[in-house]
């Protein structure tokens, strides 16, 4: 099992150092139109979820801390800058890109190794690393940071609406204050924590995707466990910057 472990780590390693060394292809006008693809599936396909979620997710944040705080504004604002903004908007949104695109990509690539596609592009001249999994990779690091702001976004608007609404206080005073006690640099690294989930869950399903066995059962094994090491991989990365945070402040 740890043979297996390591050489997965060593896998995933392999990819970050593909990416880093390579990116510079996706000038390429064919490569560039499969990044757009995947921009396409990864983060506006997936904005009719987040935005449905982001605003259930502010009204309730926002009603619950009132009712639990009081009258107390400025903890609330605070409260919501911090545990709706920073922490929860990326950790909601990598749950839905993980769960909307992760094993469609992986299952995508299974079936192109099922049916040799890998050796089709080699022999036409096409790097098929550079033309398969670059554009994944890069479009989920682009698109997690993407999708978390418009979570961010349209949860702290409905936060204030509800705030507003149960405090009876002016729209405009309930934004105020939020905006007077956010901090920048923690909206800066909130976007920069979900670009490194997207290139994670990215990594990990283009490697179970392009390694898994030549069958149909290899299609399904290879989607759920790019499901499952996602869902890890995204707790993992928020529990790691949540203790940089803390080690910071």
């Amino acid at each position: 099992m740890s043979v297996l472990s390591n050489n997965r780590l060593m896998a995933y390693l392999g990819l970050i150092w593909f990416v880093g060394h390579r990116h510079r292809e996706l000038r390429r006008p064919l490569l560039r139109e499969q990044l757009y693809r995947q921009l396409y599936g990864a983060g506006v396909a997936a904005l009719p979820v987040i935005v449905v979620l982001a605003m259930l997710s502010g009204a309730l944040a926002a009603t619950q801390l009132s009712a639990l705080i009081g009258a107390d504004s400025d903890l609330t604002q605070r409260m919501l800058f911090l545990g709706l903004f920073y922490e929860l908007a990326p950790l909601l949104s990598a749950l839905v890109v993980v769960a909307r695109s992760s094993a469609g990509i992986a299952s995508e690539l299974a079936v192109m190794r099922l049916h040799d596609e890998f050796t089709a592009l080699r022999r036409m001249g096409v790097p098929a690393a550079d033309y398969l999994l670059l554009p994944r990779i890069v479009g989920m690091a682009i698109a997690m940071p993407a999708v978390t702001a418009c979570f961010q976004a349209i949860s702290v608007g409905s936060g204030w609406l509800a705030t507003a609404v149960v405090e009876r206080r002016p729209l405009a005073e309930a934004a105020g204050r939020f905006l007077d006690l956010a901090d920048p640099w923690l909206a800066l690294l909130s976007l920069f924590k979900s670009a490194v989930m997207g290139a994670a869950v990215g990594i990990i399903a283009c490697h179970h995707g392009s390694s898994g066995a030549r069958s149909s059962q290899g299609i399904s094994g290879a989607a759920m466990q790019s499901v499952g090491t996602g869902l890890i991989a995204v707790f993992v990365i928020d529990v790691a910057f949540a203790l940089l945070l803390y080690v910071l402040r």
